[in-house]
């Protein structure tokens, strides 16, 4: 006689409510981690954009370095502004509308090459930094060595990760003002 076996109906599979519950758990995973690659490349763009600023700062040092004749000899205002596209300095120096660099036919002053370099560093920097802001000081008194800080502003966006963030911040997106300073001796 053969024996019989009775098999539960719930060992045959799984139930509609077991796969919905699986379903929400795989879900609730991928938007978190949709959200922390929301914040990953936002994070990116930020290093990305504070190396830049790096550089561009490094860039105008070197400029200073090179013309020596102007920036290291106390020549150089004691403060210039920089926003945008336009160089503001009390002398009108930096600010004067020059014809020197590459095409230049002429010989430049130093003070022409100075305010070449540092106009051309001012249309670098707004094409990459449109929020961007810059001053430098410079000491200039005969007897203590020429030594000017470059302090760069601009404003760069974020993404917050989680409720708490974000409240902190006051939104889940937005921007925030940063600066960077750079001590230059010419």
């Amino acid at each position: 006689m053969k024996k019989r076996t009775f098999v539960s109906r719930r060992a045959g599979g799984f139930s509609l409510l077991e796969v919905l519950v699986a379903l929400l758990i795989v879900s609730l995973g991928l938007i978190g981690l949709s959200k922390m690659q929301a914040a990953a490349l936002s994070n990116t763009q930020n290093a990305r954009a504070r190396a830049l600023i790096a550089l561009q700062a490094s860039s105008l040092a070197e400029a200073m370095h090179g013309n020596h004749g102007f920036w290291g000899v106390g020549a150089a205002p004691g403060s210039v502004s920089v926003k945008g596209t336009t160089v503001t300095d009390g002398s009108g120096i930096l600010s004067a509308t020059v014809a020197c660099g590459p095409a230049a036919t002429a010989g430049c002053t130093a003070a022409q090459m100075a305010a070449y370099d540092l106009q051309a560093w001012a249309v670098n920097m707004n094409a990459r930094f449109p929020t961007y802001a810059a001053a430098i000081q410079c000491t200039t008194a005969i007897g203590t060595p020429i030594s000017c800080v470059i302090n760069l502003s601009w404003t760069e966006k974020y993404v917050a990760v989680n409720r708490s963030t974000a409240v902190a911040l006051g939104a889940t997106q937005g921007s925030s003002a940063l600066q960077y300073s750079l001590y230059v001796e010419p």
